[in-house]
C-alpha cells in the first residue's frame, strides 16, 4: 500500500519541478525581451587577409563605429580551433597590438608579421584572426551587455604559388553522394589554394534551388559538405552553382555539372 502512495507523491513532485522550471525560463525570456541589449560596435575593414610570403608584414584596420563610446578589444590568431584560449594558441605570426582601446569612431591598425616557422610550400595555409569586443560596464541597471567575437581567415601564400586563384576556380569538380541515408556534396580541389564559397545551389531543369551552406574546399584534396538533415531531395540535380569568394571578398559565380554517385 505504501509504494503506490510514494510513487504518486514522486510523480507530483516531478511535475511541480518541471512546471517551476518552465515558469522560471518563461520569466527570464520575458525579462530579456523587455531589457535593452548593447550591440557590437567593432568592425574589421576586410573579410579576409592574404599574407604573401614575400611580404615583411600585412596590416588592416579594426574600427569603432560607435560615435559616443570608446571600445576595448582583445585580438589574437588561432589555427582553426575556435575554442582554444588565446594564451594556448601557437601560430607562426606576431600580432600587434594584442589589446587596444579605440576612441569613438576611431580605428586601430593591426599588424601581422610572419616569424619564419616552416609551413607547407606547395599549398596555402589558413589561420584565423579573432577580435573580441570587451563590453564596458553599463551605467543603466537594466541593460544587457555581451562580449562579441569576430573571426576572419588569414591565408599564408608561399612564394611558389604564382597563379591567381580566381583563374583556377573552374578546375574544381563536384559530386553528389548518398551515404548511410545522408546526402552530401564532395568537392575535389586540385589547386594549391583554399577555395572559399559563400553558398552552393543545386540545379535541375534550368532552375536552381536548395541552397547549401557555404564553406571552403581545402587545397589538393577532397572536401565533403553535408546537406542539412531536414533537406528532402525530390529532384535529380545535375548542375551546381558555386558562389566563390575572391581575395577581395567579392563573389565570383561558377556553374558545374553535378554527377551523382548513388
Amino acid at each position: 500500500m505504501l509504494n503506490p502512495i510514494i510513487d504518486t507523491l514522486m510523480l507530483i513532485l516531478r511535475k511541480a519541478r518541471a512546471l517551476r522550471v518552465r515558469l522560471i525560463m518563461g520569466a527570464l525570456a520575458l525579462c530579456c525581451a523587455a531589457l535593452p541589449i548593447a550591440h557590437a560596435n567593432m568592425v574589421i575593414e576586410t573579410t579576409r587577409a592574404i599574407y604573401p610570403e614575400s611580404r615583411r608584414d600585412v596590416s588592416f584596420r579594426v574600427i569603432n563605429a560607435d560615435k559616443e563610446r570608446p571600445a576595448f578589444v582583445q585580438m589574437w590568431l588561432d589555427d582553426g580551433n575556435a575554442s582554444a584560449a588565446p594564451e594556448d594558441v601557437v601560430t607562426p605570426f606576431n600580432l600587434s597590438p594584442a589589446v587596444a582601446r579605440l576612441k569613438p569612431t576611431g580605428a586601430q591598425v593591426v599588424r601581422l608579421v610572419y616569424t619564419g616557422e616552416a609551413l607547407p610550400r606547395d599549398r596555402e595555409s589558413v589561420f584565423w584572426f579573432n577580435m573580441l569586443e570587451i563590453p564596458q560596464r553599463s551605467k543603466e541597471d537594466n541593460r544587457l551587455t555581451f562580449s562579441v567575437r569576430t573571426r576572419i581567415k588569414v591565408f599564408f601564400r608561399p612564394t611558389a604559388l604564382k597563379a591567381d586563384p580566381t583563374t583556377l576556380m573552374d578546375s574544381l569538380t563536384w559530386t553528389m553522394r548518398k551515404k548511410d541515408g545522408r546526402w552530401s556534396i564532395e568537392a575535389m580541389n586540385p589547386t594549391p589554394f583554399h577555395m572559399s564559397f559563400f553558398s552552393l545551389e543545386l540545379g535541375h531543369d534550368g532552375g536552381f534551388d536548395s541552397p547549401v551552406e557555404g564553406g571552403m574546399a581545402l587545397p589538393l584534396g577532397l572536401t565533403e559538405f553535408n546537406l542539412p538533415e531536414e533537406r528532402t531531395l525530390t529532384s535529380t540535380f545535375n548542375r551546381i552553382r558555386v558562389n566563390f569568394i575572391n581575395d577581395f571578398g567579392g563573389v565570383v559565380t561558377k556553374e558545374f555539372s553535378l554527377p551523382s554517385d548513388n
